[in-house]
């Protein structure tokens, strides 16, 4: 049985060899201009770019890894993301609104896959809205747990597509892998957190995170 080691090295093969197919259809294409004319050559060129994503999104599955945890004050947290999304490449004129509680809120968690799933979910919400608008993310807490909302004012999710929306290779984008969500719940999950979405035609999505807030630091300690 493969573990993660070998997953992890069958996924460097696979994207090295697309990423040289990329550098060689670019080199061709610059030597023989006339072939961007010819049929099939920019669908070839969109199918290798896609095919690229799918398994650079697959890579950054964890196949069984434990997460490196953390103790960490989500507020810092959050916005550490939403400075980072503002330097997105597409965000220039959508502003990322935080709302944050007056008081730290504490959670154990592995701040590099969750910054991959809460900017995962930012680039959606700037995808969906286009050229302009504001993303709403706001931190929650309730009894023993924080929530973390996300809200944009995009087109929405058509009702047909919502129910799937988190399943693999299920996706509304031209070029998109329909990974995204798939591993953005699966972060969730391993923090033993859930994730939803509402959304509705023309008003935009909502998606809501909720994981458990840590210990007080002296347990932590002890557990950790």
């Amino acid at each position: 049985m493969l573990n993660t080691e070998d997953y992890m090295k069958i996924f460097h093969e696979i994207k090295n060899s697309v990423t040289l197919i990329n550098s060689y259809l670019q080199l061709v294409e610059k030597k023989h201009p006339e072939i961007s004319d010819f049929d099939y050559w920019e669908d070839s060129k969109s199918e290798v770019t896609r095919l690229r994503t799918v398994v650079t999104e697959l890579s950054q599955i964890r196949f069984g890894d434990s997460l490196h945890l953390e103790y960490m004050d989500l507020k810092v947290f959050l916005t550490e993301c939403c400075d980072s999304f503002h330097r997105f490449d597409g965000a220039e004129h959508i502003t990322c609104m935080l709302a944050l509680p007056n008081q730290p809120c504490m959670a154990v968690i592995d701040s590099k896959q969750m910054r991959h799933a809460i900017m995962n979910l930012l680039k959606n919400s700037c995808e969906a809205m286009g050229q302009e608008g504001n993303i709403h993310l706001e931190l929650h807490q309730h009894n023993k747990a924080a929530s973390i909302r996300i809200a944009d004012c995009g087109g929405g999710i058509a009702p047909d597509v919502i129910d799937h929306i988190f399943d693999p290779f299920i996706t509304t984008k031209a070029d998109g892998s329909g990974l995204g969500l798939s591993i953005t719940r699966q972060i969730i999950s391993a923090h033993h957190g859930t994730i939803s979405v509402e959304s509705h035609k023309d008003k935009g999505s909502t998606f809501t995170l909720t994981i458990p807030l840590a210990p007080d630091p002296d347990l932590y300690s002890a557990i950790y």
